[in-house]
C-alpha cells in the first residue's frame, strides 16, 4: 500500500515568486531519506534542480521535516545517489547528520494535493529550472553498464565525428549484425566493435527519461546541466568506499553537441539502426539562439518539435513549455495553466490567439492528423477531450513529422480580413469555431503515394531492400507522378526536378538549426534559387537515381555502394527487366527515362554521392505522401490526404493547404465559398515562385474559405 501523505507539517502557504527549496541531508546508501523544506524566492540563495522520471505512482517514503512523504522509488534512487555522504564514518550513524544539499525537485517541492498552488507553480517552472545553479538529469540506475558505457563512446566519437561516423557506415550493408561473412577479418572486427558501440548509444536514448515532454524545458533553460547514472561499484573500489552507489555523467552540451552532428551527417544511419537521437535534438532546436540571442524556433514550432515525446497530462504539452522566450505576447503569456478545461479547448484556445495576434496561419501548417477521424466533426463534445476544429493542431496526437517550412511563400505573410467565428468554449452540441480566409484552389488531388518511412531512402542492398515495407519506393513514386499514360508532353528531366525539390522542401534548412523563427530569413540552402545547392541536390539525386537502378537491375544481394562513375557510361533500353519478386518495380526510374533524360542523369551524377540527397529528404519527407493533381503537378502533402482532396494558396498561410469539401449545413453557401475541413499543409514547387502571391497569375480560381 502507498504510504499516506502528511502534509500539514511541512507546507505552509507560499508567497508570490516564491518556491521551496529541499535541503537534504547526508547519509550513506542505506540510510533513510531525511530533508527539510526552506521556503524562498526563486533567485534567493543558489540550488540546484533535479529533473527526473517519475516513473509512476508513488510507493516510497521519506522524512521531511518530520513527517512523512510520499516519492517514487526513481526519485529515491537519485536522491540516495546524489546526497552528501557523511563527513566521517561516525556522522553516518546518525541519518541526515552533517552536510546537506540543496535541491529543487517537483513531487516534494510542491504540494500535490494543493490545485492552486501546482498550477502557480507550473507556471514558475521555467524561471525555477533557469534559475537553478545546476540541473542534475537522472537517467537512472545502470545495472548492466550500458548508459555509462554509452557516455564514453559519445565522448569518444566527438574527439572525431567525421571519421567516427565513416567508421559506421559499415553497419549499413551488413543484412544482420551477425551476418559478416563477406568482410575480411578486419571487418569482421570492425563491425563488431560498431554495432556494440552503436548499440549502447540506441539504448541510451531509448531510456525513458528522454521521452519525457518536461525535460525540455529542463534541459534546455539550464545554466548547466550534467546528466547522471549510477551503478554499483567494483569489488576492489567496494573495499576503499563503503557508499558502494559510482556516479557517472556527461554534460548535456557534450550530448547536444553529438546529436546535432548525426542529425545534419548520419540521417541514414541513425534511420538505419532506428537511432532516438532525435528526441535530444528537438531539444536542442527549441531552445537555439542566433549570436545576439534571439530564439530561432518560434514557440509553435517548439510546440511541434516536442509533441512527439510523452507526457501524463496531454495539457501539459503546452505548460510544459511556457517557458520559452517566444512564450509571451504583448507583455502576455500566449496561454495560462488551467487544468480546469480538457485539451481541446486548450489547443483551440491557444491557436486562436495566434492567428489573432499575428494576422497569419503559421498554426495551420504544424496540423498533422493522425487519422482522418479527426475531420469528422462540427460540433463541441465535452465528453471528447480529443475533440476541436480541424484548423487547430492536436499537440498530444502521434506525430512524426518535421515543419514544412518552404523558402517561398506563396501568399502574403498576412491577412487582417482572417476571421474566427464561434464559441472558443467547449458546449456539448455547439458548432466548434470556425475560420474564415481568403484564397485561390491550385487543383484538385487525383492520387496519392503510400506514406514515406525513413527506412525507406537508404539504398543497402536487395535482400535489405525486399524487407522495406516501401520497397524501391522512388521507382514506385515515379510510377505514380509520371504515368506510362497522359505524361508524354512533360519534359521528365523536368518532373524529376519538381519531384526532388518537393521531397527536400526546397531544400529549406529543414532539420531545425537555422531560420525556424516565423518570418526569418532564407536559409543559404535556397534550391529554388540557382546556385551551389540547387545543383548539388540535383547531382547527388541523379547518383541516388543510378544507384537504385544499379541495385535494381543486377539482381544481387550486394552492397550498393558503386559510383556513378562505377555504374557504367553505356545507356540501356526501357524494356522491363523480368523478376519472379513481385515486390519488386518492372523496370528501374532510370530504365524508363528517354535515351536524351539517361544522358542528363549521367552527367549531373559524375563524381556525385547520394548520400546529400538522402540527408535533405529524411526528415523533411518523412510519414509524409507524394501527390499529383489533375493538371500534373507533383507535391508532398499530409499522410491523410486521398484523391478528391483541392490545393489551396491562403492569404497569410507561409506554405499551401491541403483542403477536403465539409457538409454543407441547412443554409446553402455563396458559389465562391468552399466550406471545408484543413488536412494538412502541402507545397508544390512549380506553384511556389518568387515573387508570385496571387494565384490569379495561374488562372486559380478565387474563393472564400470557411475551415470547419
Amino acid at each position: 500500500m502507498p504510504p499516506t501523505r502528511v502534509y500539514a507539517a511541512c507546507y505552509k502557504p507560499l508567497s508570490l515568486q516564491f518556491a521551496r527549496v529541499l535541503e537534504l541531508h547526508a547519509g550513506e546508501l542505506s540510510d533513510p531519506l531525511v530533508g527539510t523544506l526552506v521556503a524562498q524566492p526563486i533567485d534567493g540563495e543558489p540550488y540546484e534542480a533535479i529533473s527526473y522520471v517519475w516513473g509512476g505512482l508513488p510507493t516510497e517514503t521519506m522524512v521531511v521535516d518530520g513527517a512523512n512523504v510520499a516519492i517514487t522509488a526513481n526519485l529515491k534512487t537519485a536522491l540516495k545517489a546524489l546526497r552528501p555522504r557523511p563527513r566521517s564514518s561516525t556522522e553516518g550513524h546518525v541519518p541526515g547528520a552533517g552536510r546537506r544539499r540543496r535541491l529543487w525537485v517537483d513531487s516534494v517541492c510542491i504540494n500535490q494535493d494543493d490545485m492552486s498552488e501546482r498550477i502557480s507553480q507550473v507556471g514558475l517552472m521555467g524561471r525555477i529550472f533557469a534559475g537553478a545553479s545546476r540541473v542534475l538529469a537522472w537517467l537512472g540506475h545502470d545495472e548492466e553498464g550500458l548508459t555509462s558505457f554509452a557516455m564514453a563512446v559519445i565522448r569518444d566519437i566527438l574527439e572525431d565525428p567525421e571519421v567516427a561516423l565513416h567508421e559506421a557506415r559499415i553497419l549499413l550493408h551488413l543484412d544482420d549484425l551477425t551476418d559478416n561473412d563477406r568482410l575480411d577479418e578486419e571487418d569482421r572486427k570492425r563491425s563488431r566493435t560498431e554495432a556494440q558501440r552503436w548499440a549502447a548509444i540506441k539504448a541510451f536514448f531509448d531510456i525513458e527519461y528522454f521521452h519525457r515532454t518536461w525535460i525540455v524545458q529542463e534541459l534546455g533553460l539550464a545554466r548547466v546541466a550534467d546528466i547522471f547514472c549510477s551503478n554499483k561499484r567494483h569489488a576492489a573500489a567496494a573495499l576503499k568506499d563503503t557508499h558502494e552507489l559510482e556516479l557517472h555523467s556527461i554534460n548535456w552540451y557534450r550530448v547536444r553537441e553529438f546529436v546535432s552532428y548525426v542529425a545534419y551527417n548520419g540521417a541514414s544511419l541513425e534511420t538505419h539502426l532506428d537511432l532516438k537521437c532525435w528526441v535530444a535534438a528537438h531539444i536542442r532546436y527549441v531552445w537555439e539562439v542566433d549570436e545576439d540571442g534571439t530564439p530561432q524556433c518560434d514557440f509553435l514550432t517548439a510546440l511541434h518539435w516536442v509533441r512527439i515525446m510523452r507526457v501524463t497530462d496531454p495539457r501539459d504539452r503546452v505548460f510544459a513549455l511556457l517557458g520559452h522566450p517566444l512564450a509571451v505576447m504583448n507583455g502576455e503569456m500566449v496561454a495560462k495553466p488551467d487544468y480546469n478545461v480538457n485539451r481541446g479547448v486548450v489547443y483551440t484556445k491557444l491557436a486562436a490567439t495566434f492567428i489573432r495576434e499575428t494576422k497569419n496561419l503559421h498554426v495551420l501548417t504544424l496540423v498533422d492528423h493522425e487519422s482522418d477521424q479527426s475531420m469528422r466533426h462540427v460540433q463541441w463534445d465535452t465528453s471528447d477531450d480529443a475533440r476541436m476544429p480541424s484548423w487547430v493542431p492536436d499537440w498530444h496526437s502521434i506525430n512524426r513529422t518535421a515543419p514544412l517550412p518552404y523558402p517561398i511563400a506563396p501568399a502574403a505573410k498576412e491577412d487582417a480580413e482572417i476571421r474566427i467565428v464561434g464559441s472558443l468554449d467547449s458546449v456539448t452540441g455547439q458548432p466548434m469555431p470556425r475560420l474564415l480566409v481568403r484564397g485561390w484552389v491550385v487543383d484538385q488531388v487525383v492520387a496519392v503515394s503510400h506514406m514515406m518511412e525513413t527506412t525507406d531512402f537508404p539504398v543497402t542492398n536487395l535482400l535489405r531492400e525486399r524487407t522495406k515495407k516501401n520497397p524501391f519506393f522512388l521507382d514506385r513514386l515515379w510510377e505514380m507522378v509520371y504515368p506510362a499514360q497522359g505524361s508524354n508532353h512533360k519534359d521528365p528531366i523536368k518532373v524529376l526536378d519538381n519531384l526532388s525539390l518537393a521531397l527536400a522542401d526546397g531544400l529549406r534548412d529543414h532539420a531545425g538549426g537555422l531560420n525556424l523563427a516565423e518570418g526569418g530569413d532564407h536559409s543559404s540552402k535556397d534550391a529554388t534559387q540557382p546556385g551551389e545547392a540547387q545543383d548539388m541536390h540535383r547531382q547527388s539525386f541523379a547518383a541516388y537515381l543510378l544507384e537504385y537502378h544499379r541495385l535494381r537491375e543486377t539482381g544481387r544481394a550486394t552492397t550498393a555502394t558503386l559510383s556513378p562513375s562505377e555504374a557504367g557510361s553505356e545507356l540501356i533500353t526501357a524494356a522491363s527487366v523480368s523478376d519472379d519478386d513481385n515486390n519488386l518495380p518492372q523496370r528501374s526510374l532510370y530504365a524508363s527515362l528517354p535515351e536524351s533524360a539517361q544522358v542528363e542523369i549521367q552527367r549531373r551524377a559524375t563524381g556525385a554521392t547520394s548520400l546529400i540527397f538522402v540527408q535533405d529528404i529524411t526528415w523533411v519527407s518523412m510519414c509524409r505522401v507524394i501527390f499529383r493533381t489533375t493538371t500534373g503537378l507533383i507535391g508532398m502533402g499530409p499522410r491523410v490526404m486521398k484523391p478528391g482532396d483541392v490545393v489551396c494558396r491562403v492569404r497569410g498561410c507561409p506554405v499551401l493547404m491541403v483542403l477536403r469539401e465539409a457538409p454543407h449545413e441547412a443554409e446553402s453557401d455563396a458559389p465562391r465559398v468552399l466550406r471545408c475541413m484543413h488536412v494538412g499543409p502541402s507545397i508544390v514547387p512549380e506553384r511556389m515562385v518568387l515573387g508570385v502571391l496571387d494565384g490569379g497569375e495561374f488562372d486559380e480560381m478565387e474563393r472564400e474559405l470557411i475551415i470547419c
